[in-house]
C-alpha cells in the first residue's frame, strides 16, 4: 500500500506525529478504537425531559446504558446512533447524542443562570444547547459562528432542543475588539484539524490532512483565544478546547496566550475529574513548553482525542 493514500490509516506522517505525542498504550488504543463500531453517548436535555424519563425510554428500547461518573445527566450506550434515533424522545429533543469530550467542555465552563455567555465558534450547536440547559435558559447566551450553512443547522438543533440563544454570524477574532470585558464566560471550541476524530472507515476525516495544517490552524486559533480573553470581563472564565492531538493547536496556542497576557490571565484546574485524562505535553520538536498541569488531554479508550483548558482573567 502506497504511503499517504486514503486507504492508509493513519497516513505515515500523521502516524509519526501521533507516536511522538501519545504514550504508546494510548496510540494503540487510538488505533483499536478507530476500528471498532462507534459507541454512542446520550446527554439528557433537561430543557425537555428528565434523567429518569430518558433511562426508561432506553430500557424500553432494550439499549444498555451506563451513567458517566462525572456527569449526572449523561450515559454511555452500546448502540450506534441509528438505533437511538428511532426513539420518539430523541425526535422530540428529550435527549441528544453527543460525545463525552463535548459534554465535558460545557461542564468545565460552569455556566450559571443569569450570566452573559459567549460560545465563540458555536455551530453546529451541541455545546451551545448544553450551555443553555445548564443555564436553564436564564441569562444571555450568544451563539456565534462564521459558517452560514453550519448556522442553519445550529438554529434547527437549538429549536428542537428548546435552547434559547442569540445566534450571530461574525468573525470571532473581532469580538474582543468590539465588546471588551463584556462576557462572564466564553467558550472557544476552536476549528481544528480534527485528528482526534479520524477513523479508517471514513477517509473524509483524514485524507486532506497534511503536516502543515496544524501550524496553519494554530495561527487562527491564537487569534480566537486572544479575542476571547479581551472579550471576557475581569474575574470571568475562558475555556479553550479542540478535538485534535496537535501540539501546535493546543499547548502552543495556550503558551502564546500565557506569555502575551502574563499577569492578566492564569490557568485554573478543571472543575470536574475526568477519568483517564492526560496532562499536556511539555516539549515538542526540541522546544520546551511551559507546564500546564491544570489543562487536560483526552483520548482513547475513554474519549475521542480532545484538549481542554480553563483560564481565569484576573486583570
Amino acid at each position: 500500500m502506497k504511503d499517504g493514500t486514503p486507504q492508509e490509516f493513519p497516513p505515515e506522517r500523521l502516524r509519526e506525529r501521533l507516536q511522538q505525542i501519545l504514550p504508546e498504550e494510548r496510540y494503540e488504543a487510538f488505533l483499536d478504537q478507530a476500528l471498532l463500531p462507534r459507541r454512542s453517548h446520550v446527554r439528557v436535555n433537561t430543557l425537555r425531559s428528565e434523567v429518569q424519563e430518558v433511562r426508561e425510554d432506553l430500557d424500553r428500547m432494550g439499549i444498555e446504558h451506563t451513567p458517566l461518573s462525572w456527569c449526572d445527566h449523561a450515559f454511555s450506550t452500546t448502540s450506534e446512533p441509528r438505533a437511538l434515533q428511532r426513539s420518539g424522545l430523541w425526535k422530540s429533543g428529550g435527549f441528544h447524542i453527543q460525545s463525552p469530550s463535548s459534554i465535558a467542555t460545557s461542564l468545565v465552563l460552569e455556566p450559571e443562570p443569569g450570566e452573559r455567555i459567549l460560545d465563540m465558534c458555536a455551530a453546529p450547536g451541541s455545546k451551545t444547547s448544553h450551555i443553555a440547559a445548564l443555564m436553564n435558559n436564564e441569562g444571555e447566551l450568544v451563539a456565534n459562528d462564521l459558517s452560514k450553512p453550519r448556522m442553519h443547522r445550529m438554529r434547527a438543533l437549538l429549536e428542537l432542543l428548546g435552547a434559547q440563544a442569540q445566534v450571530r454570524r461574525s468573525a470571532g477574532e473581532q469580538i474582543g475588539r468590539r465588546e471588551p470585558d463584556s462576557f462572564d464566560r466564553i467558550l472557544v471550541d476552536a476549528p481544528c484539524s480534527g485528528e482526534g476524530r479520524m477513523r479508517p472507515d471514513d477517509p473524509g476525516t483524514y485524507e486532506n490532512w497534511r503536516p502543515k495544517v496544524p501550524k496553519q490552524l494554530g495561527s487562527r486559533q491564537k487569534s480566537l483565544l486572544h479575542s476571547a480573553i479581551e472579550a471576557v470581563r475581569p474575574g470571568g472564565v475562558v475555556v479553550y478546547s479542540t478535538c485534535t492531538f496537535a501540539v501546535e493547536e493546543n499547548e502552543m496556542v495556550l503558551a502564546r496566550a500565557l506569555k502575551l497576557y502574563e499577569g492578566r490571565i492564569k490557568m485554573e484546574p478543571l472543575p470536574i475529574e475526568l477519568p483517564g485524562a492526560m496532562t499536556p505535553c511539555t516539549q515538542w520538536q526540541n522546544r520546551a513548553l511551559p507546564e500546564m498541569t491544570e489543562a487536560r488531554r483526552l483520548g482513547p479508550p475513554e474519549y475521542d482525542g480532545f484538549f481542554i483548558a480553563r483560564l481565569l482573567k484576573i486583570g
